[in-house]
Order: structure tokens, then sequence, then C-alpha cells
């Protein structure tokens, strides 16, 4: 892949992601400024899947959703992080985006602007002084088996430097857009401004919304918000201080407590697989660990029994005779009934072009033959803790 460099390098940043997109690097940049604030650039062959800012992350993602999914209730999104993922905040995008929560049009819409932010806060950061990179390096198949969306770099890098050059010019250089404002001298503040702003002022600023939010509580752009408030913040009435992070959300503390037994009763797991020995080890593992089971042994009439049954999670043998398991997998996912259902593709054939043409059809993973128990279960656990319907 040829990557075009910008008209203008402005930073050692922006030469650093594009020589990593000219060497299609699939991993990560980790970036440190002299504050100490950190962040985390993600790519997959050279482009960028990911960023995120280490030090307000949970933070960046509620703003994100609530510009593009303001109906979805933040605190309900209780994901429990998993070691596949790089960052719990993608997963959460990752999540929703599977059950069909978020359009991949939106989740692609917050993980762009997500990226976007992550750059320009770099930029502002690097005027202030210098910055620590490292290179680490991933396994490909491990990113895109996790990747909701591929962006080009410079792409990126233009869009966040424009908005780093309308920060600047606008005079707002030594301010952080997602500072936390709170007025500290209110007599002045009051005495020197119409009544109607000053109340607004009092409503709006409550030390704990970031100018960032705040703009898109009252729908104003955020150079206009900022330019507007500066004037306050520079005369030493309005203060702003770094937006900590928040905490992740976390489930009820009223919420019945049930057993794991009980949880996996109510689960039905499907093997659909030509083998009779194949289906009867699944069950056996199945079944001893508390799910209930149904097997199909006969391709041609899995998704009537399917249909019929509705199981929780299907494991998908990828070779038998008349419909293979990419056709089957097509089928399933052209039905609403599993549209978000776990599917799992089971192969004695572990090779790249198996596991993208998995992706490809909509797989949710893709497990090695002989089957090993350890995995099956951690695959139902892994899998089935992202569909369940008390999680997101």
């Amino acid at each position: 892949m040829t990557v075009a460099s910008p008209k203008q390098h402005e930073s050692i940043f922006i030469a650093r992601l594009v020589q990593q997109a000219k060497k299609q690097l699939t991993g990560q940049l980790d970036i440190q400024s002299a504050s100490g604030e950190r962040w985390t650039v993600y790519f997959c062959v050279g482009r960028i899947i990911w960023a995120t800012h280490h030090n307000r992350s949970v933070r960046a993602l509620r703003y994100h959703l609530s510009r593009i999914s303001p109906e979805l209730e933040f605190k309900s999104l209780v994901v429990r992080e998993a070691d596949r993922f790089f960052s719990w905040d993608y997963q959460v995008l990752w999540v929703l985006e599977k059950r069909k929560t978020l359009s991949m049009e939106e989740a692609g819409m917050a993980i762009k602007e997500t990226i976007v932010d992550c750059m320009f806060d770099i930029l502002r950061h690097e005027q202030q002084g210098a910055l620590q990179f490292k290179l680490l390096k991933h396994e490909a198949l491990n990113m895109l088996r996790m990747q909701l969306v591929a962006l080009n770099v410079v792409a990126l890098i233009k869009k966040a430097q424009a908005h780093y050059r309308q920060w600047r010019n606008s005079k707002l250089a030594g301010i952080d857009p997602d500072a936390v404002p709170s007025i500290v001298d209110a007599a002045n503040l009051e005495a020197n401004v119409p009544a109607k702003v000053f109340a607004q002022l009092r409503k709006r600023i409550d030390g704990r919304t970031s100018l960032r939010e705040l703009s898109c509580i009252v729908n104003v752009d955020l150079v206009r918000l900022a330019r507007s408030l500066a004037v306050y913040i520079h005369k030493g009435w309005i203060s702003v201080l770094p937006a900590p992070d928040i905490p992740r959300p976390l489930p009820p503390i009223d919420k019945p407590a049930t057993s794991q037994t009980e949880d996996r009763r109510q689960l039905l797991i499907a093997c659909v697989d030509d083998s009779p020995q194949i289906c009867e080890l699944m069950k056996k593992i199945v079944t001893e660990a508390g799910y209930r089971f149904v097997s199909v042994t006969d391709s041609v009439r899995a998704l009537p029994i399917l249909l019929e049954k509705q199981p929780n999670m299907i494991f998908l043998d990828l070779v038998m005779p008349v419909a293979n398991g990419y056709e089957v997998c097509t089928q399933l996912r052209r039905m609403s009934a599993f549209e978000a259902t776990p599917i799992v593709i089971l192969t004695g054939n572990d090779g790249v072009v198996d596991r993208v043409r998995a992706k490809m059809v909509k797989a949710s993973e893709f497990l090695s033959k002989p089957v090993d128990r350890n995995k099956v279960l951690a695959t139902i656990e892994r899998l089935l803790l992202l569909s369940a319907p008390p999680a997101i």
C-alpha cells in the first residue's frame, strides 16, 4: 500500500504516523507527553483502526456515544474486559455493533471521531514539549478479528490538523477543550455580563462538565463556545481544570444474583457437523459444563432445525457435504433471528484464507480441530457474555 505524505509535516507525531502507515504496521504506537498524558494509536496493515486517550478514555467514549446515539443509556453499558481486546472503550463499541445496538455506520463514526480527537490532543501537547514514542507489533489475524473499520491515515491527519489550526487561530491554544470550566468569581462575572447570560452560565457551568461535553449539551460549535468563554477565563472569573476520567459503568447493586449454573441451564448450544463423533464430543463438553445442547448432522436440515430450536450459540463445521459452513453461516446471517447469534466456525484447516473468509461471512469466531475442551468452553463464555441479554 502506498501512502502519500501530507503536504506539511507539522510534527514528529505526524511523521511517525505516516511512517507506520507506509510500513503497513499491524500493532500499536504508544505516545506520552511531557506532562504525562498517554495515548495509543492502533494499526492494522497500515490503516488506523482505533486510538484511545488513556487519561480519559471512559469520558471520551461517553461523549461520542451521547452525540451519535443520545438515547443510549451509558451507565447500562456493563462489559467485562476481555483479554483479546486491546482497550475496554473499543470493546464496548465492538459489542454494541455486533448486537446491532449501533449500526456499522454509527460505530464507524464514533471510531473516526475518537481517533481525530486523540490526534488533535496529541498535536496540542506536542507544542508544549517533546513526545515519547513506543512501538509494539501485533499478530495480524488477531487484529483482523477485532477490526470494525480501517481508516486512511492521511485523511485522519488532515482532519485533525484542520481542527488544530482552527483552535490555534482562534487564540485558544492555551485552553484544553476537554478541560472542565468552573465559576470562581461569580461577583465580577455577574457585574459584567447581561443577567440572562449570567443565568445561563450558572446553569451550565457546573464544575463537572467539560467544554467539549458542554458544546454537545447546548448544541453550540466547540470553537464558538470556547471563544465566548475565553474572555472570562483570561480575566480569571472562570477557571478551567483538567477533566478527570469517570468510572466505567458497573452492574446495579440491587440486581438479583443468580448462580452460573442457573444461567447456563437457560442457554442452548447447537453444533452442526456431519461427524456424529464430533457432535458426541461437543455434547459431552457442553452438557458437563451445565449448558443445554442440540446437534445437527445434516447440513441440509440445519436451517429449519436451528429456526425451531433458536439456540443461543452455534458451532458450525466448515467442511460438510451439500452445503459447507460458509454457505450455512451466510444463510443464517440473512435471518433476523440469527443476526446477532454467536456463530463459531469449526475446521481442521487453520489457514489465513479460511479465517479471512470466515470474517467475510460474519462468523463470530474461528476454532481449530481437533476439538479442545478448554478452548470450546472459553469461547462459549466469551461470546455468550457479550451477547447475553443482561449485558449490552
